[in-house]
Parts: structure tokens; sequence; C-alpha cells
């Protein structure tokens, strides 16, 4: 396999100090490291890197010993977490080979044969991904093309797109992720297949399907994320029970406007407008048979959940979270007076009341008055 070699000087401000030190003390004891993957591809699009990923040569167990406050985790893949704080940590990865030990359903559960930089470019997911930078020469090496389709703004998998999406179905959220973000047209091969094995994503963990929600939604571009995910048939793996309303739209524009203004979000409040129509429509349903609303609501709350948890973890944090926001909803409908400073108290009071008013502005527009009247209870 034959590698290009482009010269090119990143701006040293957008490169992250922790990440060259790490990559410096791995060099000096004679092993060979470079950045790798998505910050190597951001820093070509002149884009700010969230996180900045190292490939090396060196064992985890190797890499683990050159660091005091470091960690080794993983099973199905062995990483070295270099710690620098108690929310920072730079990854380090060796170089893994072609052989892997794969279930019956062809889902790869373990992969910690180790090769050389050639064996491990292979075993990356996109071109666009597999391009790495040596801090020494300044140069990025490119195996696979990955510069080219920078410059296409083109997506292609690197090997068979239905073999690697049958080996890790959590590539084809990844490639919706990064289509949205980067503005990039994915392959014909790679849409294809993902209208053909979208149901492969029943296959993984709903812990690892909870993680990666999160970074498919908390995001400035989450709703784009969502109806592309919706178009390609992806979207009632993850969340069957949902199907799209202003709503819902309303809520990931908003998460993205927080988030472009540097405010905080929380995956409770999406899980809980993603989950609202289903609950609202199974509370309905067994209020009808049942007189006490409060056990109808209960109920409905703990069968949605149970029912989104078969697909998608939510933490016990979480879903408590959730259901006290779908319950707080009819008394904050009922406007009572005597009830404001009790729930103003409550400690879920302003994410059931940004429920509430957001259900105002889409679906909802009766609970104007209501809305006005939390709003100006808070002053």
């Amino acid at each position: 396999m034959k590698a290009i070699h482009q010269s090119i000087k990143f701006d040293k401000k957008l490169l992250d100090k922790d990440a060259l030190r790490v990559i410096n003390v791995i060099n000096k004891a004679g092993f060979k490291a470079y950045l790798v993957g998505g910050c190597v591809r951001d820093l070509l699009l002149n884009l700010k890197p969230k996180d900045f990923d190292i490939a090396t040569n060196a064992k985890p167990e190797q890499v683990h010993k050159l660091f005091k406050r470091s960690r080794l985790i993983g099973r199905r893949f062995r990483l070295v977490h270099v710690v620098f704080s108690a929310r920072k940590f730079i990854e380090v990865a060796t170089f893994r080979s072609g052989k892997v030990q794969t279930a019956k359903n062809g889902v790869v559960i373990r992969d910690n044969c180790y090769g050389n930089i050639e064996d491990d470019v292979v075993r990356r997911d996109f071109n666009i991904n597999a391009l790495y930078y040596d801090i020494k020469t300044q140069e990025i090496i490119d195996y696979v093309g990955g510069l080219e389709d920078i410059k296409a703004k083109e997506m292609h998998i690197i090997g068979n797109p239905g073999i690697r999406f049958e080996q890790d179905p959590v590539r084809m959220i990844r490639a919706i992720r990064f289509q949205t973000k980067l503005e990039f047209q994915l392959s014909y091969e790679i849409k294809s297949a993902i209208f053909e094995q979208a149901s492969l994503l029943g296959n993984i963990s709903t812990v690892r399907l909870y993680e990666e929600c999160i970074k498919l939604f908390h995001n400035e571009y989450g709703f784009e994320v969502y109806e592309r995910l919706e178009k390609y048939g992806l979207l009632k793996y993850l969340f069957k029970q949902t199907h799209k309303n202003e709503f819902i739209k309303k809520a990931l524009l908003n998460t993205s406007d927080r988030i472009k203004k540097n405010q905080s979000v929380t995956p409770v409040f999406l899980f809980a407008v993603f989950l609202w129509r289903a609950y609202n429509e199974r509370f309905i349903a067994l209020k009808k048979k049942q007189s006490c609303s409060s056990l109808a609501m209960k109920q409905a709350s703990e069968e949605v959940i149970i029912n989104q948890i078969k697909q998608v973890s939510l933490p016990r944090w979480l879903s408590a979270i959730i259901k006290d926001i779908w319950l707080m909803q009819s008394r904050l409908e009922k406007m009572q007076p005597k009830k404001v400073k009790v729930l103003l108290s409550n400690p879920r009071f302003r994410m059931a009341y940004d429920f509430l008013l957001l259900r105002s502005m889409s679906i909802n527009p009766e609970l104007v008055e209501a809305a006005k009247f939390w709003t100006k209870a808070q002053q």
C-alpha cells in the first residue's frame, strides 16, 4: 500500500498542547505516534477539533507505563486514556491488524490484534477519518484518498460497505453525523448499504447507542441529523415510538441554538420531547380504562420508558427526570395560584417550564396563556 505524504503546517493555536506532549513522550520512548482521524480531518477543514486522538505502534501496556496518570480501558478495543484533568483525557490507540473476532451476526466483539500503520488504516471507517499527521515532519500521511475526498467534499467508506456496516452498524449513524456536520456527500455505495442494512442497529448494545445518540443530537445541526436518520430508515431503530412534529423540530433547533451560545444542554430534555407523543397517547388510552389520572400517567410513563430502553438504554437518573417533566405538565397547565410556590421550588420546575413553553410554541398553542402565567410567576 502506497502512501501520499503532504506537507502542511497547522496553526499551533489549533493544536492541543497535551496531545502533542503525549506524542513527544511516546516518540522519545522509541515508538512512533501520530495524530489521527477526526482531528486531522477537522484541521484540514479549518475547524477546531473537539478531540485529539493518537495512534501508535506501542502496545497499550507500554503506553500505560509511560504515563503515571493513565488508564487502560475497553475489552472490545484496548485503549489508553492519558488523563490531564477530571474532564480531559487524550485517547491513545495501538495500530490494529486485520484480524478480528466476530459474533455470528458479523459484529466485531474482540479487536486486540496489533499491526502496523498500513494494517491500521484499512480498519478505519471512512477515507476522511483515515489520515495521520506526523508532528515531527509536519506531514499528512494518506493511504486511502482521504485528502481527495476532503477536497471533493465526499465520503467513501474503506472497503466493502456491506461488510464494514455488518462489522459495526454504528458506522451507519456516524456516516449521517459526519455528512451533516461537514456538509459532505455520501457515496452511492454508502447510501445503498444503509438502506439495506439499517436493521443491523438492533445488534448493537443499548448502552453504546445511548452514547451515540448524545453525539447525534447535542450539536449545532441536530434537526438536520434527525431528518436524515428518518430519510435513511435509521431513526426507527433508535426511537420507534417517535414521529416528527413541530415540537421535536423546535426542541432540536433550540438545543442547537443553546450550543451555539455556549449554554448548557441535557439529554433529558430531548429524550422527553422525543417520547412525549408516545407517552400522551398511552396516557389517553389508559385513562379510558381507569378513573385515576395520576395512576394512568405513571403507568404510561413507565411503559413508554420500558419500550425505549429496549432500543437505547437510558440511565435511571435520566428516566426519573423525564417522568417528572411529563407528570408536571398537567400541574403547570392548570395555572393554580395557590400552588405556585410549591411548583417553583420543585428542582424539576425549570425543565418542566421550558418543556411547556416549547409545547405552547409548537404543537399546543392553547397553552400560550399558561406559559405566560409561569413566565410571570418567576419574575
